[in-house]
């Protein structure tokens, strides 16, 4: 229990206890409190581990607790743009399919099969969580730069391009976490990447 209470764990939950009243914020036009308290947001998942690695504060806690609040941040940012329409459904489900299927992993490694897994993030899947992230980011700057030729230029040549090679990095992520997810769900591999 104490280890939830070192500087990185308290940012993850954090981050995951700013999610509804950031999406309020921009629901109910609030953008210039909404931008700044996304930007912290994402900086938070930066910083827990940075402060974690580098002031040796790692725990088990957090190593369960940084993905699920990265999943949390990115399905509720991601549901909420589909809602307003920014994003599009095949990319919102690819999103969704994927970051469920990682998350089932856990009450079925630790309730289910009763398995005390390990979380070792690869390199492809902190890029699609890094490009989420950006594409989050891009869409929260829309509402709040207000000039279409601005929104226009982003979304040609940064949001497009990026959309498209997430979207490669995703499927690749989805594609090579089926077989593991078989295997966690026969209760052969302790693992969450």
């Amino acid at each position: 229990m104490k280890d939830l209470l070192l500087l990185p764990n308290i940012l993850t939950l954090l981050r995951i206890l700013l999610v509804i009243p950031s999406i309020a914020l921009f629901e109910y036009g609030h953008i210039y409190y909404a931008l700044p308290l996304v930007v912290f947001l994402f900086l938070t998942d930066f910083l827990d581990g940075w402060i974690a690695r580098n002031f040796e504060m790692k725990s088990y806690i957090g190593s369960i607790l940084d993905p699920v609040a990265d999943k949390l941040v990115v399905l509720s940012f991601f549901s909420y743009f589909y809602y307003r329409g920014e994003i599009i459904l095949w990319y919102y489900l690819l999103i969704l399919i994927r970051d469920i299927a990682q998350l089932l992993s856990i009450p079925i490694l630790l309730l289910w099969k009763k398995i005390a897994f390990q979380v070792k993030p690869k390199q492809i899947p902190k890029w699609g969580t890094a490009f989420n992230f950006i594409i989050l980011g891009l869409l929260a700057s829309r509402f709040y730069t207000g000039s279409e030729f601005f929104n226009q230029f982003v979304k040609f040549y940064l949001f497009y391009p990026l959309l498209i090679l997430s979207s490669v990095i995703e499927l690749y992520i989805l594609f090579t976490y089926i077989p593991r997810f078989i295997q966690i769900y026969r209760g052969t591999h302790d693992t969450f990447e």
